[in-house]
């Protein structure tokens, strides 16, 4: 299991991770950091063709609101990192975003 990271925060974002071949996993993020993503979805109990397994490759978006918050949609590419009942642990890559997305991204940890 991975080491928690001094970034880590406990943040209730809905998000939404789609892999190649599974059903789009809607939920909510438990924790996250500046690396990874924990996130809690019903529907990973609930029987489907497939469920994501570690390595798979796919897209994580993230629904930004709040207050001091922009409203934003950022999409991130992830790796399921593991999967434990309903919880779901994404290993992120921010390189992808742009400027504007990347300070959305980083105000999450400054809250």
């Amino acid at each position: 299991m991975p080491q928690p990271h001094a970034g880590r925060r406990t943040l209730r974002l809905a998000c939404r991770v789609e892999f190649a071949g599974c059903p789009a996993i809607s939920g909510n993020t438990r924790d996250l950091s500046p690396v990874d993503i924990s996130l809690q979805s019903a529907a990973l109990l609930t029987p489907g063709p497939r469920r994501p397994r570690p390595g798979d490759r796919g897209v994580l978006t993230l629904t930004i609101r709040g207050p001091g918050l922009p409203n934003a949609l950022l999409k991130i590419p992830c790796r399921v990192a593991f999967v434990n009942g309903n919880i779901l642990n994404l290993q992120i890559t921010t390189a992808g975003l742009d400027t504007r997305q990347q300070e959305t991204f980083d105000l999450l940890f400054q809250r």
